[in-house]
């Protein structure tokens, strides 16, 4: 049987969140420090299923438009650069905003699915980045701007260029404790040259 990688991003979605759901819950016993944990977990489960909007270079040797899509931001761990000093510079999943947007290093999750087909470079819709990041701030610490430069990998099927994936590089720049922001990446890839996404993210 013939499984495609859009048949199994449902299931993604789903290790994601549970892995979540554990890495906080275990964070919690260890530091005893949230008496409501569990709504806490659900509703922070719950906004983590809005998306961003996705601009996403579709072309091939002679055609090329922009393709509209959805992105899901995933942040599974954080480590700040300017911790108090009572508390670890580590973060899993549910992270403190002004701890990461005043200088951090994060690793990220990026699940994206397009609403059409890549008529012009044959890829398909579902994609799934992963890769690292640094956060540095810009204005009131970041508070009010921060910026980020990092580097990814993105799985995305594509047949007819026998292509399962290519790296990329993207910088952004975000707004009000990194809660909207702009993203650009360059895709090193043999159709979808670069992505612009309207970031958001709550935290």
């Amino acid at each position: 049987m013939n499984i495609g990688f859009k048949d199994i991003m449902p299931r993604i979605y789903f290790i994601i969140i549970l892995f979540a759901v554990f890495a906080i819950d275990g964070y919690s016993q260890n530091y005893d420090i949230t008496p409501n944990k569990t709504k806490k977990i659900i509703t922070w489960s719950a906004l983590q299923l809005i998306p961003s909007s996705v601009l996403v270079n579709d072309a091939d040797e002679n055609n090329a438009r922009v393709q509209f899509a959805f992105r899901w931001q995933f942040i599974p761990l954080n480590i700040s650069f300017n911790p108090n000093k009572y508390v670890s510079p580590v973060q899993f999943f549910i992270i403190n905003p002004v701890r990461k947007v005043t200088g951090s290093a994060e690793v990220f999750v990026q699940p994206e699915y397009s609403l059409a087909n890549f008529k012009y470079s044959g890829a398909e819709r579902p994609a799934l980045s992963t890769g690292a990041r640094v956060i540095i701030p810009v204005q009131e610490m970041g508070e009010n701007i921060s910026m980020s430069v990092g580097g990814k990998y993105t799985f995305r099927k594509n047949e007819r260029y026998n292509e399962y994936g290519y790296p990329g590089v993207e910088a952004g720049v975000y707004f009000f404790g990194g809660l909207f922001g702009l993203q650009f990446a360059k895709d090193f890839s043999n159709y979808n040259k670069y992505s612009i996404s309207f970031y958001l993210k709550y935290y």
